[in-house]
């Protein structure tokens, strides 16, 4: 499926109210000119929702953990003693160590990360996947939806981890490794203040996503009517509102 053919369907099983999705993509050359922030890579996500491509590299992104989370530094030292004894996010640094050795981040062999909007893609074949930034009643479908086809009871899942380490490292290391899971994030405290109180965020590994594109017209969300009734609410009076 190409890109173009997945938004007119997942506009019309979702109605246009809701917002289409954001692709992950590292590359040898950067797609657009990277700009140097200080602290959080999402303060610059309202642009991809805007329909510019946003690209980050180790010397624009300054927060550490979303270096070591996006693949584009390692780990620092500080890190530890940061979450747990500053951010009070583990009980104990060691915690924190152990938590990141068993997610893994893995450093990129492509020094670019790029956050592009689905609308400029020709091909879904160089993501690491799609990113979507939504409301409950929009999750509620992405859930269903990924749902449809498995008989996982974890066919989606919702790891601890920052907003970067829970919407991308997940799906990175998911996609790398072939993996059918999907995942909800966003639930980082440190990152919500950059979204509105009403966005969590559904990641679709590649991997995934090429199964999943072929029953979005069979599953409830191509029409059922209890999701019927959810849709109608999803897209009253909406304005394809960005999520921050």
């Amino acid at each position: 499926m190409k890109p173009s053919e997945f938004i007119s369907e997942y506009l019309e099983c979702f109605g246009s109210g809701a917002p289409l999705p954001l692709a992950v993509i590292y590359t040898d050359k950067p797609l657009r000119e990277p700009r140097n922030i200080k602290g959080c890579m999402f303060k610059q996500f309202h642009r991809a929702y805007k329909g510019e491509t946003v690209t980050f590299d180790a010397d624009s992104l300054t927060c550490g953990g979303g270096k070591l989370y996006t693949g584009l530094g390692s780990a620092q030292e500080r890190i530890y003693d940061f979450v747990s004894n500053i951010e009070k996010y583990k009980q104990t640094p060691e915690q924190v160590r152990d938590y990141i050795t068993a997610l893994d981040p893995r450093l990129s062999e492509k020094p670019f990360l790029n956050i592009v909007p689905i609308g400029n893609l020709d091909t879904f074949d160089d993501i690491e996947g799609l990113m979507f930034f939504v409301t409950p009643d929009v999750l509620s479908g992405l859930f269903a939806w990924a749902n449809y086809d498995s008989s996982d009871l974890n066919t989606v899942m919702s790891p601890w981890g920052s907003g970067c380490a829970s919407s991308i490292t997940t799906m990175v290391n998911e996609n790398r490794e072939g993996g059918k899971h999907c995942f909800i994030g966003m639930l980082d405290v440190s990152a919500r203040q950059y979204f509105r109180p009403d966005i969590l965020s559904f990641s679709i590994p590649q991997s995934r996503l090429l199964e999943m594109c072929g029953t979005m017209r069979q599953s409830c969300i191509s029409g059922s009517p209890a999701w019927l009734k959810v849709k109608k609410r999803i897209n009253y009076k909406s304005s394809k509102r960005t999520i921050s």
